[in-house]
């Protein structure tokens, strides 16, 4: 009996040091890939500063599954001083403010209070083609509407009064006489007025501006104390300044254009951190029922040349 209780705890000492070695050598290979993708980072981040003219950024890769997270700040964050890019800075997310705004959408469908079937004619009954456009191509950018932004009268008053407070029915109003392009659910086109409208319709029906709906329904209840949507034109704190992009144009615009401009569309300022947060529960469907999620993720072929796929 002894003789067997022995070979028993010789066996199981045996197996557990061929685990303990496969887990090892498992943990090295993991390593040594998780080492690779950082370097192949670093060579193509650093491409980029060289080659591109962005004057500095900030990278986060995190995959839990194999232990990896690579949080890192390059170039320059203000051109000015030299300052260099701090991950625990903020900076302006432009169009990632759409998700938030999407979201609280989703949410009062959830809710029962608006539906992806509804016409626009119910909640803008004066905007052209009403009746044909629906909220989800409103979602996913199937309406046709022209793209407030590509307005003459837009980028005139934006180069004229670039302080300017804008309302959503201004932006709105923008693009009524504008074409559309193409009739209401025949193709895709991203368009920035789809979210403007969505934007508006959200505070129609609360009662409250988009900016509390997304601080009161996402930011407080994820913890998301570094993401903002501002009222001005100040980022509290230190941040990455924005430059102006085509023919060489150096001039820092981050602070060159009242965030209303873009308003739901890409008003919002966030770190990394919280960004990486909220893109975990953005994937998870944590604030949306498993339907409206399934809505969410279900995407469409685009034909603009900016992407290839679009979801709600």
């Amino acid at each position: 009996m002894k003789k067997h209780s022995l070979l028993s705890i010789l066996l199981l000492l045996f197996l557990v040091i061929i685990i303990s070695s496969c887990k090892k050598e498992a943990d090295k290979e993991t390593e040594k890939i998780n080492n690779q993708i950082v370097a192949q980072w670093e060579l193509v981040s650093d491409s980029i500063l060289t080659h591109s003219g962005v004057p500095g950024m900030i990278i986060g890769i995190w995959a839990p599954d194999r232990n990896l997270q690579w949080v890192v700040g390059k170039g320059k964050a203000n051109r000015l001083t030299g300052e260099a890019p701090n991950p625990s800075m903020k900076y302006r997310m432009g169009s990632l403010t759409k998700t938030y705004t999407y979201t609280v959408l989703l949410q009062l469908v959830d809710e029962g209070k608006i539906n992806l079937a509804d016409k626009l004619i119910s909640y803008l009954p004066d905007f052209p083609k009403a009746d044909s456009i629906t909220i989800r191509m409103l979602c996913n950018h199937t309406s046709g509407i022209f793209d407030y932004t590509e307005s003459n009268l837009f980028q005139y008053a934006l180069f004229t009064d670039p302080f300017y407070k804008w309302s959503s029915t201004e932006m709105i109003d923008l693009v009524k006489t504008e074409p559309f392009y193409f009739n209401p659910g025949t193709a895709f086109k991203y368009s920035n007025t789809n979210t403007i409208i969505i934007g508006k319709i959200i505070e129609d029906i609360t009662g409250n501006l988009i900016s509390s709906e997304i601080q009161q329904r996402i930011l407080d209840p994820l913890h998301l104390t570094n993401t903002i949507y501002p009222a001005g034109l100040e980022i509290s704190g230190a941040f990455v300044h924005g430059y102006g992009w085509y023919d060489g144009d150096t001039t820092d615009v981050s602070q060159a254009y009242d965030p209303s401009m873009a308003g739901a569309a890409g008003a919002m300022v966030a770190d990394v951190y919280d960004m990486k947060n909220w893109v975990e529960h953005l994937a998870k469907g944590t604030l949306l029922s498993t339907e409206t999620q399934s809505h969410r993720l279900t995407v469409i072929a685009a034909t603009d040349e900016d992407c290839e796929e679009y979801g709600l």
